[in-house]
């Protein structure tokens, strides 16, 4: 695994047998999804200027998610799994995003390889928690890909809520592509990630722990 500019962290015995998905699913429309969706990711990962489209967008969008999905099922050691079934089961039937999913693409100026996962609490101005969200940040070649989806607590369903992240220059580095606002993007966006500062890669990881160190 690489990030920006740190060290090669090499892991013994990488592969990892994920028991959330079975030989069929592996096999028949997860690997579909990935063969429909190589070119277009592939162009993205290698810097490749591209008009995105609404239907390009809904296939990177449901890459995303169907990776976001298989990430957060091989990290259960200290937290329970944040997709439910029935979410996983609508993405293999027909692709279908999870409900207050937003996603967003960028341009790291380098070439790396790696993923991480953020949990969140969204709460109400008295702290009580109404919503439970996940990030899932995805980072293979130059392309930047982060996934934020919300889901309200029981009793909460109707309730406002909104993620707020750390302060950054993300109107720059980052194109919303899910939901899908408009006809078409332009990628890669203005600005490009780098490994330092306010525009580094390890600052996207970062963008939404925005709560008090717990110990």
């Amino acid at each position: 695994m690489t990030l920006g500019s740190s060290p090669r962290k090499v892991i013994a015995g990488p592969n990892q047998k994920v028991k959330s998905v079975c030989g069929e699913c592996n096999n028949e429309w997860m690997s579909r999804l990935e063969r429909k969706s190589r070119p277009l990711v592939g162009s993205l990962m290698q810097d490749v200027s591209t008009p995105l489209d609404a239907s390009q967008r809904a296939l990177l969008a449901a890459w995303s998610v169907k990776t976001a999905m298989v990430l957060d099922s091989v990290n259960q050691r200290d937290r329970s799994s944040f997709y439910e079934r029935c979410e996983c089961e609508r993405l293999r039937l027909d692709l279908t995003i999870p409900e207050k999913t937003t996603i967003w693409t960028g341009r790291y100026y380098g070439s790396s390889l790696g993923a991480n996962g953020t949990d969140l609490w969204l709460g109400l101005p008295d702290k009580t928690r109404a919503a439970r969200a996940c990030v899932t940040t995805i980072i293979v070649g130059h392309l930047a890909v982060q996934a934020l989806v919300i889901r309200r607590l029981p009793g909460y369903e109707q309730t406002s809520l909104f993620a707020d992240s750390k302060v950054g220059p993300w109107g720059g580095l980052l194109i919303e592509v899910w939901p899908p606002q408009t006809p078409s993007v332009e990628w890669p966006p203005p600005l490009s990630f780098t490994n330092r500062g306010r525009t580094s890669i390890a600052a996207l990881m970062d963008r939404w722990k925005i709560g008090k160190l717990v110990e």
